[in-house]
């Protein structure tokens, strides 16, 4: 089932970071480019495995 309201971009930025290794060692809060299309990308794997 779907969630009552849809979440916003702060935790679609930090769920597709984390999924790309970033751990927020620094406390910056801030994921770099690199990371964040690492996450992407292994969320596009993981969906075209459904």
């Amino acid at each position: 089932p779907l969630p009552a309201t849809a979440p916003n971009m702060s935790w679609a930025y930090q769920e597709l970071a984390k999924l790309g290794g970033w751990k927020d060692t620094k406390r910056t809060g801030r994921a770099s480019v690199k990371v964040l299309w690492q996450g992407y990308d292994l969320a596009k794997s993981l969906e075209s495995d459904l």
